[in-house]
């Protein structure tokens, strides 16, 4: 089990606790933290030199877990259930975020890129988004890179809300698409999951990422998820991939800079029995 913390290349995040011009503090602080690997959060690229990104990562021992990709929807408004320029626009983009992943290393993150969804069209809109990705997924194919389909929940999305839902869309939908695998993010699950160690054996070996972020979206530790039970469990399935911090800010930024360390030294602990 690895761990992974998130950084910014362009824009601000509540998620990574250094802005986009602090992008050196970031690394030093995910070396210093004991971290395995960065999240790295890149909207477009334009400006952004993937290789150079590479070669800071591999100077330091670090890792590319995967590349965050959602802000490019709220940015510049695309995302894979539009149509026309937009529609292209996204698949574009999710072409080019798999590009960088074979530079980088990582997988790609499919999380808001896909669209919102609408309630009551929920059975329309997964075959329209299925149409959708054919070709990003044997763009993902031919290039060896899986892309993480993540369960968000309900209060921010129609779409792929519990690990069962994300599962079902890539087993009928995309038909068992060789280059899909599953994002779990703890904050969602907590809302959507009834039963955690129920989610993680459905997913089974398409979980490829898990985001770390307590009941309140806090860092780990200022809510009531039990992370020393959650990491056991996945332990216990052979989950061997990155736990990769996406919390707010919160309580403070400093504290998430500080307590960071701590923390991946404690699961580690776990993780290794």
């Amino acid at each position: 089990m690895r761990f992974s913390g998130t950084i910014t290349l362009q824009y601000d995040t509540p998620f990574a606790p250094y802005r986009a011009r602090e992008y050196g503090q970031a690394l030093k602080w995910l070396t210093d933290s004991g971290f395995d690997g960065a999240e790295v959060c890149i909207s477009s690229y334009e400006g952004v030199d993937v290789r150079k990104v590479r070669k800071d990562l591999d100077e330091r021992g670090l890792g590319c877990s995967t590349i965050s990709t959602g802000q490019s929807r709220l940015l510049e408004g695309i995302s894979l259930l539009h149509t026309g320029g937009e529609l292209k626009k996204a698949q574009e983009r999710m072409k080019q975020h798999i590009d960088a992943a074979v530079i980088l290393g990582s997988k790609v993150t499919l999380g808001l890129l896909r669209g919102l969804g609408e309630p009551g069209k929920e059975e329309e809109q997964k075959q329209t988004l299925a149409r959708n990705l054919e070709p990003v997924i044997t763009y993902a194919q031919d290039r060896r890179v899986t892309i993480i389909l993540e369960a968000i929940n309900r209060y921010e999305t129609s779409l792929f809300n519990s690990a069962d839902d994300a599962m079902s869309f890539v087993e009928k939908e995309l038909a068992n698409a060789g280059c899909m695998g599953i994002l779990w993010d703890i904050f969602h699950a907590n809302i959507e999951d009834a039963r955690f160690d129920e989610a993680i054996e459905r997913m089974g070996r398409r979980l490829c990422h898990v985001h770390v972020a307590d009941s309140n979206r806090m860092f780990p530790g200022y809510g009531h998820i039990d992370f020393e039970r959650i990491v056991e469990k996945l332990g216990n399935a052979g989950f061997q991939e990155y736990m990769s911090f996406e919390c707010m800010n919160l309580p403070t930024v400093e504290s998430v800079r500080r307590e960071a360390g701590l923390f991946v030294r404690k699961m580690r602990g776990v993780a290794q029995g």
